[in-house]
């Protein structure tokens, strides 16, 4: 696929891909042939927006990195999510991903760190967002003590496997999720019968709101909830990120 750097006067890329810059620094914007795409440190280019029409189910397994943006991450109240397939994050462009945080288990950099008197794993390159996140945490259990039991026996933090059920990549993979405690959780792949999809949850607002604010996303606002599952996405809280429509 052919590409050239992009010079004054070419236009300028996307909004959203100017955005993911600030968030990925392995992605520099390339003009390709069908238009705007990005370069990945291994020289590897790929385009932004494929030009294909896809479902929701296409999406997941063969995104581009559009798709990747495609359903807006609302913020705010915690609401039931009736809208179908309405799953800000779970698509992900495993490229990125892997040129960001790791192509292989021995190859994602992870160090130990205490999280509300846990031990855990967790990619270098947000270590620090987790320290923040677990000071954040810390101080709100300080004032409301009912908070703690959903912050006890957290795990899923970097663990090499594939989504349940999938041959597509798992973000605790790459050693930027946490789990809450599953006994406080919910989980669409739980519920029986499994089938229509019924909105569940007990994870306080503060909880969601303080995981927010350092980046990550909840599973609690997809429609297939998975309310004990958090990953850091700061680029889907970032509005600069959403594609222009």
């Amino acid at each position: 696929m052919a590409s050239v750097p992009a010079e004054d006067g070419d236009g300028d890329p996307p909004g959203a891909l100017r955005c993911l810059v600030k968030w990925y620094p392995v992605l520099a914007p390339v003009r390709l042939d069908a238009g705007w795409g990005f370069r990945l440190p291994d020289g590897r280019t790929f385009p932004f927006d494929d030009g294909k029409q896809k479902t929701f189910e296409q999406r997941l397994e063969s995104p581009d990195l559009e798709d990747t943006l495609s359903i807006p991450y609302r913020a705010g109240a915690v609401t039931p999510v009736t809208r179908e397939d309405d799953d800000p994050g779970r698509i992900r462009f495993d490229p990125l991903f892997t040129a960001t945080y790791g192509d292989a288990e021995a190859k994602v950099d992870v160090v130990p760190i205490r999280f509300l008197g846990q031990s855990l794993k967790v990619h270098r390159k947000v270590e620090p967002v987790f320290q923040r996140l677990a000071a954040r945490l810390e101080a709100l259990v300080a004032k409301d003590a009912s908070l703690r039991p959903f912050l006890t026996n957290v795990g899923g933090t970097f663990v090499w496997r594939n989504v349940a059920n999938t041959r597509r990549r798992s973000a605790h993979a790459y050693g930027v999720s946490l789990d809450l405690n599953t006994a406080r959780s919910h989980y669409w792949e739980w519920q029986r019968p499994r089938q229509p999809v019924r909105w569940r949850n007990e994870v306080p607002q503060v909880l969601v709101e303080a995981f927010e604010a350092e980046g990550f996303i909840w599973g609690g606002r997809w429609y297939h909830y998975d309310t004990m599952h958090f990953e850091y996405r700061p680029e889907l809280l970032d509005p600069d990120c959403a594609p222009a429509r």
